[in-house]
C-alpha cells in the first residue's frame, strides 16, 4: 500500500503520525510505502498561492519532519520529499501515484473558511484516489502527545546544553550544598532529556564541577546568555545570594565576556519579578456579583495575553517575553488582591507558595533545547502553559479571598493553594480550547511589535521596565470577542 502524507510543521502533523500508527497496524504482510511531502512555504491551509522561485527550503525542515514521524519507521518504508512548488497542484501530482492521500485539517473559523476555502478541501475534491483527513488537535491533547512522544525518545542533550546543565549544578554548589529548593528546580529542567551514555544525573549533582572547564565549552553567543541569566535565576531562587554565588556567577559573565550592560539588563529580568512590589492601587468591589464578573474578565485577559508571549520558541527573545510573562501573572494576583480590598497584600510570598519560588520558569529552560526540533510544536506549548498558568493563579487568588471574606480566621496554607492551583490548571486546560483560535491570531497579528519591542530591551535602545509596560498595554488592551459574552 501506497500513502502521501501531506504534513507541514505543525501539531497536526503528530495528530497524522499517532494516526497512522494505529491505522497501519493490520498491515502485516505488505509493509506500506509512506511518502511525507511538505511544500515548504507558504504554510499548508493558510493559502494556495505558489511560492517566489528563488525562495529555498529551510534545510531543516526534514530534520523536523523526520523528528516528528520516527514512530513509524519500525512499521513502514519512509521516504521524505521536501519541495518549493505550487501547493495543491504538488500534492495532486504525488497523489496520483499512491493509494491514499493523508493530510490534516486545521480548526478555523466558519467565516474565514467561507472566504478563503482550504488546501484540505482543494484536495478532497481534486484527488483520483481517496483521501482521509485528520483534524488539528487541540493544544491540550497535542501537550500530552508530545509528552508521551519525548518521554518514549527523549532527545540526547546537547553538549553545550550539557555544559550549561553542570555550570547551573556548580552554581548550586558553590555555597556548599545543594539545598531542596534548588534540587526541584535542577530536576525540573531535565525531566524530558536524555543524557549521553555514561553520565547518571544522581552523580551529576554529587560530582565537584569545574566552572572554567564547562564554560568554555559553551560557544553560541545565544547559549551564554542563556546560561548567565539561568545562573542568576538560579541563584535568586532561596531569596539569598551567597558571597560564592556571587563569585560563579562573575566568573560567568567575565568568561564570555558580557559587557556590564548587558548582566545588569539579564539581571534585571529576573530581578523585576524576584523583588516583585506591588504597585496596583485598585478600588475594592464589595458587590459579589460584579467583583465575579470583573475579575473573571481580568483573569482571562491576562491569560490570553501571557499566552501569546509564552508562544515565543527563541530561546534568548523567550527569556525577555517569558520574565514579562511572570511579571503580568502577578500583577493579575495584585489586582485582585485591590478588588477584594487587600492593598498591601504580599504578593511574592503568596506567590511562591501557590507555584513555588519562580517555579514556572524552571522547566522552560530546558524546554527550550527540546522545542529547537520543533519551533512551532514548542510555541503551541508554550502558549497553552502559560495560559493554564495565568487562569489558574487567577482561580486559586479568587478562592484564597473568598475563604477568607467567609472565614476570615482560617487561611489556606500553601499546601491547600498548591493543590488549588493544580486542580485549576487541570480546569484551566479546556478554557484554552475554546480561545486557542483567538490566541493564535492575536499572536500572528502582534508578532512583529512583540519582536521589535523585544529587540529593542535587548539592544539596550529600551529599559526593562518600560520593555514590560510597552507589552502590557499592548496585550491588555487587546478587544477579545469572547470577554462579552462574560
Amino acid at each position: 500500500m501506497k500513502i502521501l502524507v501531506a504534513a507541514d510543521i505543525s501539531p497536526t502533523a503528530v495528530q497524522i503520525c499517532e494516526f497512522l500508527q494505529n491505522y497501519l497496524k493490520p498491515h502485516t504482510t505488505d509493509i506500506p510505502e509512506v511518502t511525507i511531502l511538505h511544500v515548504y512555504e507558504p504554510e499548508l491551509d493558510y493559502t494556495e498561492e505558489a511560492p517566489t522561485k528563488n525562495r529555498q527550503a529551510v534545510p531543516t525542515s526534514e530534520h523536523e519532519l523526520r523528528h516528528i514521524f520516527q514512530p513509524l519507521a519500525t512499521t513502514c518504508k519512509l521516504e521524505y520529499v521536501v519541495v518549493n512548488q505550487a501547493l495543491g497542484d504538488t500534492i495532486l501530482k504525488y497523489a496520483a501515484k499512491v493509494d491514499l492521500v493523508v493530510m490534516g485539517r486545521r480548526r478555523r473559523g466558519q467565516m474565514l473558511e467561507m472566504m478563503t476555502g482550504s488546501l484540505s478541501q482543494f484536495v478532497l475534491h481534486r484527488a483520483s484516489c481517496p483521501v482521509l483527513i485528520v483534524p488539528e488537535p487541540t493544544t491540550r491533547q497535542l501537550a500530552y502527545k508530545m509528552l508521551q512522544m519525548e518521554a518514549a525518545q527523549p532527545t540526547i542533550m546537547l553538549p553545550e546544553s550539557l555544559a550549561r546543565l553542570k555550570v547551573l549544578i556548580g552554581v548550586a554548589q558553590a555555597d556548599g550544598n545543594i539545598d531542596l529548593q534548588e534540587r526541584l528546580w535542577l530536576e525540573s529542567n531535565v525531566q524530558q532529556a536524555k543524557f549521553p551514555a555514561g553520565i547518571v544525573w544522581e552523580t551529576l549533582l554529587t560530582e565537584p564541577v569545574n566552572l572554567a572547564q564547562e564554560l568554555g565549552q559553551i560557544t553560541d553567543p545565544v547559549q551564554q546568555e542563556l546560561t548567565y541569566y539561568a545562573a542568576y535565576l538560579l541563584a535568586n531562587t532561596d531569596g539569598k545570594y551567597h558571597p560564592t554565588e556571587q563569585q560563579a556567577i562573575d566568573l560567568i559573565a567575565a568568561t564570555f565576556n558580557l559587557t556590564s550592560e548587558k548582566v545588569e539588563q539579564l539581571q534585571e529580568l529576573v530581578n523585576r519579578v524576584a523583588n516583585f512590589q506591588n504597585i496596583a492601587k485598585g478600588e475594592s468591589i464589595s458587590d459579589p456579583t460584579q467583583r465575579s464578573t470583573i475579575i473573571e474578565e481580568k483573569i482571562l485577559r491576562y491569560a490570553m495575553a501571557t499566552a501569546v508571549l509564552g508562544a515565543d520558541p527563541s530561546p534568548l527573545s523567550g527569556s525577555y517575553t517569558q520574565s514579562a510573562a511572570l511579571g503580568l501573572q502577578m500583577i493579575l494576583i495584585a489586582e485582585i488582591a485591590d478588588i477584594y480590598g487587600a492593598v498591601d497584600f504580599a504578593v511574592k510570598p503568596f506567590f511562591e507558595e501557590m507555584v513555588g519560588s519562580l517555579g514556572l520558569v524552571s522547566a522552560w529552560l530546558m524546554a527550550l533545547d527540546l522545542t529547537k526540533l520543533v519551533p512551532k510544536v514548542g510555541a503551541s506549548l508554550g502558549a497553552a502553559d502559560a495560559f493554564t498558568a495565568t487562569w489558574a493563579m487567577g482561580q486559586t487568588t479568587v478562592v484564597y479571598f473568598e475563604a477568607a471574606y467567609s472565614q476570615p480566621e482560617v487561611r489556606l496554607d500553601s499546601i491547600s493553594l498548591r493543590q488549588l492551583f493544580k486542580q485549576n490548571r487541570k480546569s484551566a486546560e479546556a478554557i484554552y480550547d475554546l480561545h486557542e483560535l483567538t490566541i493564535e491570531s492575536q499572536k500572528r497579528e502582534n508578532a512583529t511589535q512583540i519582536k521589535l519591542l523585544t529587540e529593542a530591551v535587548k539592544t539596550g535602545k529600551m529599559p526593562t521596565d518600560s520593555y514590560q509596560k510597552r507589552l502590557q498595554q499592548l496585550l491588555l488592551t487587546i478587544q477579545h470577542p469572547q470577554l462579552n459574552l462574560l
